[in-house]
């Protein structure tokens, strides 16, 4: 039954995720009363999940300010170095394309690139963290049925018939944001046709804490460092393949992968049930609506070529929770819309560019055209061999350049409140 009056909080964040998790934990320990709405239910375990994340320099600082990191750097792969090869025989294979040696020195010089880290550990790290933080008010397993805002605040329905009033609504509820849709916020993309396939492997050649993909006609097929030198295998697959190879027997993919990269790569054992996800691209029009904001995949899907996509959103929140301790300094309303269109520059265009950098890398490269073949040569040859170039290219990719909000240069959490 519907409760007579609707439970108040400040922020009301919409999605449990890794993202929503994370953002809720900064903000209630910066003193924001947050609730917390999540489909899942936090007693049951999580689904299995072959895949693991890259998390770059900036993202992990972002970790550690909620309290995160710190708890997974002993189960996380430093990253050190990335490479692209090209594999379908008309290219050299390329060097180092940059490496932890390309970032300047001082006072961050000891950080890798950044982390490795399986998206299992990575979802339980978040949600021990989220369950710690008493100030968290949770709703789960809740999903939102309606949202509508007025001049007094936001006015939220789950679909258990509760009601929530909050000045700020955060939509960190994934590609299929019910948020940013009950926003009216549209959405443009398109399909790949692709989908990847992930799996953890062992590995028989040591991976030296470098991230490597070789490019092929149907797709690029990666192996990322992980703990005792394992791998996590990520193979780009024109979608029905990619699908069809994930209903294989661990022992049958391990033929394939052997068979078709073991050149490549070196001898694999794969040690757990592969998954496909198939592939594709979706950018919000807006990151803001009336009292609404959102982060992470309900802003956008990319193409994981880079690893780029967990990385953006932490990216987003570390720039929403400046902007929110910014407006509650001043005495504004957490909604107020001339800071939120602030949140909104901040972030958008790096979105966008990431999501079309990385689409135009993969049609580029994944393909064994004659006329691509020189331009192919020299983006691989530029990109290892130029210093300037390595080092801009390791600086945007590992999140470590100055003009980012103040967790991703790793300021301390307290300096927002100062």
């Amino acid at each position: 039954m519907p409760t007579t009056q609707p439970i108040r909080s400040q922020i009301l964040i919409v999605g449990g995720g890794s993202s929503g998790g994370v953002l809720a934990v900064l903000l209630s320990e910066l003193g924001f009363e947050v609730a917390l709405v999540d489909t899942r239910d936090p007693e049951l375990p999580f689904l299995p999940d072959s895949r693991a994340f890259a998390i770059v320099r900036g993202g992990w600082r972002v970790l550690d300010a909620a309290g995160v990191g710190q708890r997974l750097v002993n189960q996380a792969e430093p990253l050190l170095s990335m490479e692209a090869h090209d594999a379908n025989g008309m290219l050299p294979p390329a060097s180092s394309m940059f490496g932890v040696e390309d970032l300047p020195a001082g006072a961050h010089e000891n950080e890798p690139l950044g982390y490795m880290i399986e998206v299992d550990l990575l979802n339980q790290a978040i949600r021990d963290r989220v369950k710690e933080c008493s100030a968290i008010t949770v709703y789960a397993p809740e999903t939102v049925s309606d949202l509508k805002t007025d001049e007094t605040g936001a006015h939220v329905t789950l679909q258990s018939g509760k009601e929530l009033h909050a000045e700020l609504v955060i939509g960190a509820d994934g590609v299929g944001s019910a948020i940013r849709e009950l926003s009216g916020i549209k959405t443009l993309g398109w399909s790949y046709q692709q989908a990847v396939v992930a799996a953890t492997v062992q590995l028989d050649w040591p991976h030296h804490g470098a991230a490597r993909q070789w490019f092929q006609d149907e797709g690029p097929f990666a192996i990322l460092p992980l703990t005792e030198n394992r791998g996590n295998l990520a193979w780009f697959r024109r979608e029905a393949a990619g699908i069809a190879t994930a209903k294989l027997s661990q022992s049958e993919l391990e033929a394939e992968i052997n068979h078709r990269f073991g050149d490549l790569a070196g001898p694999m054992k794969v040690m757990r049930d592969p998954l496909a996800y198939p592939l594709r691209l979706r950018l919000a029009e807006k990151l803001i609506a009336p009292r609404v904001a959102l982060v992470g995949d309900a802003v956008r899907r990319v193409n994981p070529l880079a690893g780029q996509g967990f990385n953006l959103g932490l990216k987003d929140i570390a720039a929403l929770v400046e902007i929110l301790c910014q407006s509650r300094a001043a005495g504004l309303s957490l909604a107020d819309g001339a800071q939120l269109e602030s949140y909104q520059r901040w972030r958008r265009f790096d979105g966008v560019a990431t999501a079309l950098a990385m689409d135009g890398i993969n049609r580029a490269f994944s393909n064994s055209s004659a006329l691509l073949s020189p331009f192919k040569r020299l983006a691989l040859t530029v990109g290892s061999a130029v210093t300037p170039l390595r080092q801009k290219l390791a600086r945007q990719a590992s999140a470590d350049q100055p003009d980012l909000p103040a967790l991703v240069r790793g300021e301390p959490l307290d300096t927002l409140v100062s």
